[in-house]
């Protein structure tokens, strides 16, 4: 028997209710957790600070489940700051506002250039539905499509649909083509970048990327809130979030912060590998990164906000490598550079709730 319509929605309601209840809790036990770690790097973090950070979680954005987030930007800085978002309310409230059910569309890698219809997208060809096409969207015979991919490169990277973080990529040669095309998910093919010099010497084996967070500002213009630089470890071919080499930057001048943090928040001064310092450098052609993204997220002004994976190649261009509507993370750069929200008025959104 079918269940009532009230009876249906309610039910829905109620596992979305229990389903958000579940993320908060592992999203606060993460904080947690990372505060350990940074307390026990640094020590405890400012009681009296610690007191502010759950007065502004109640009074300010609506609950105390949103201050452990708040522990942890303030046990970088040392102090507590108004203006703060937490990075599950930001999830949980500033998302849903974000840009609704089209946000999906960022995580179908193989519709970005749909949208975006850049140049500075990497896409060489496509498999959708078990058919490859060109970057056009062309079909592409299957034993003709290894040589649109490797007519100019020895190896490409393949994007999986729906996947983000680095799950979901491979990189494949000519070999992986020898017996004849292989079954490929849903994705986008997209060709190996020589990165500048400058990001060579930080992260010589994986591309270096640079994390920009831009965003709309009360009058609907849009402006760069944030910026960061991503670096791989030694052993790895691709940037990954589980070792990466996360620095600050000045989001107005592309200058790196004398501190770069590890994984695990551990601050540390040059790159463990490679001992490329931070201090006193700065990042080429920041203004065409900055006026690449801005004018990007211009032409899409669905989205509140989006946080581009950006690098640059040898040949001084700017290369987009990952957008992300939905879920980018804010909290490294909150907790480093923030608050970079506030005048935004996010603290109000969870009163619409």
């Amino acid at each position: 028997m079918e269940l009532p319509v009230q009876l249906r929605t309610a039910s829905k309601s109620m596992a979305g209710k229990l389903d958000i209840g579940m993320r908060q809790v592992h999203s606060n036990f993460q904080a947690r957790s990372v505060l350990r770690s940074i307390e026990s790097q640094q020590g405890p973090a400012n009681s009296r600070a610690i007191r502010q950070a759950n007065q502004y979680a109640k009074e300010v954005l609506g609950s105390a489940t949103y201050a452990p987030w708040l522990h942890v930007y303030t046990a970088i800085n040392g102090s507590f700051q108004e203006g703060w978002i937490p990075d599950n309310y930001y999830a949980f409230v500033v998302g849903p506002r974000k840009g609704g059910a089209i946000a999906r569309i960022v995580t179908i890698k193989s519709f970005t250039n749909r949208v975006l219809k850049s140049e500075a997208i990497p896409d060489i060809a496509y498999s959708l539905a078990g058919h490859f096409y060109s970057r056009d969207f062309r079909p592409v015979p299957a034993g003709e499509i290894a040589s649109v991919l490797f007519d100019r490169h020895d190896r490409v990277f393949f994007k999986t649909d729906g996947l983000s973080q680095g799950r979901g990529v491979s990189i494949l040669t000519r070999d992986d083509f020898r017996m004849g095309a292989p079954r490929l998910p849903d994705g986008v093919f997209q060709s190996p970048i020589r990165q500048h010099g400058f990001f060579a010497g930080i992260s010589p084996n994986s591309t270096a990327t640079l994390r920009v967070t831009t965003a709309k500002n009360a009058d609907g213009s849009v402006a760069v809130k944030a910026a960061y630089l991503r670096g791989g470890r030694a052993a790895d071919s691709i940037v990954s979030c589980q070792t990466h080499v996360r620095v600050p930057l000045d989001k107005r001048t592309g200058e790196l912060s004398e501190t770069g943090y590890m994984q695990d928040w551990r601050k540390i001064d040059q790159h463990p590998d490679t001992g490329f310092r931070f201090a006193g450098n700065r990042i080429p052609h920041f203004e065409d990164i900055v006026a690449l993204c801005t004018s990007l997220h211009e032409s899409c002004p669905h989205f509140l906000c989006i946080g581009w994976d950006t690098c640059v190649n040898a040949d001084d261009k700017v290369e987009i490598m990952e957008w992300n509507a939905r879920y980018n993370d804010i909290k490294f750069s909150e907790a480093t550079t923030g608050p970079c929200f506030r005048g935004l008025g996010w603290e109000d959104l969870w009163k619409q709730a």
